[in-house]
């Protein structure tokens, strides 16, 4: 297990030494996951979820204004009373 010390600043913010950052491969504006175990905080690079992977993709799909998405709705629900031929 590698090592290093690092100083915290008045803002409360850490600077990652530059060979860790390299090592793990971690890029400006990445996301990162803090976990408290006990008295120990775990950093590590944030994967990205499905549910970000999949935000917005289904956008417009049921319409593009509210009013839209409303009629949808409501076509949606008159049909739940219908009995399948």
């Amino acid at each position: 297990m590698e090592q290093v010390i690092v100083r915290v600043s008045s803002k409360r913010q850490i600077t990652l030494p530059a060979a860790i950052y390299k090592k793990l491969g971690i890029q400006p504006g990445q996301k990162m996951l803090l976990e408290v175990q006990g008295d120990k905080i775990i950093l590590s690079p944030k994967t990205t979820s499905y549910t970000e992977l999949l935000a917005g993709s289904l956008k417009n799909i049921y319409g593009r204004t509210p009013e839209e998405v409303n009629d949808y709705i409501r076509k949606e629900r008159e049909t739940w009373g219908k009995t399948l031929s």
